[in-house]
């Protein structure tokens, strides 16, 4: 099985203070030993990075970028062209919605992918039509 991460999934596991980080922690151990693999977008990846870099340190940041890139269970996916108008899409559909255009080239990611499964604490994948995991 495969699973899309989103950032706040990231955060959850990497910062003990946050109140979803002990539930992270024991999904990824299940999921891991169940064989599944990860995917994320580099949208998620930078946006992720860029937060640890303005909320905690640069060294942090570096930290991280590296744990993620070492991954042999997460697949960083590149965004194409397709997935960027797709996002714009996405974007301009939920105008009543507080979805972010992060989240919405996400959607268009998984989808490229075929993809129907994402691990987050937010609700905007499960408003777009994803299964959400937790």
């Amino acid at each position: 099985m495969r699973i899309y991460l989103d950032t706040g999934f990231f955060i959850a596991l990497s910062d003990a203070r946050d109140k979803n980080h002990t539930r992270a922690k024991m999904y990824l151990k299940k999921q891991v030993q169940s064989g599944a693999r990860f995917v994320t977008g580099r949208n998620v990846v930078v946006e992720y990075i860029d937060g640890v870099t303005k909320r905690v340190s640069k060294i942090k940041a570096i930290e991280e970028l590296e744990n993620i890139l070492s991954s042999k269970l997460l697949v960083i996916e590149p965004v194409i062209e397709q997935d960027w108008d797709k996002a714009i899409m996405f974007f301009k559909k939920y105008n009543d919605q507080q979805i972010d255009l992060t989240d919405c080239l996400s959607f268009a990611v998984m989808e490229r992918l075929e993809m129907n499964t994402a691990l987050t604490f937010d609700n905007d994948f499960k408003i777009h039509g994803f299964e959400v995991q937790i």
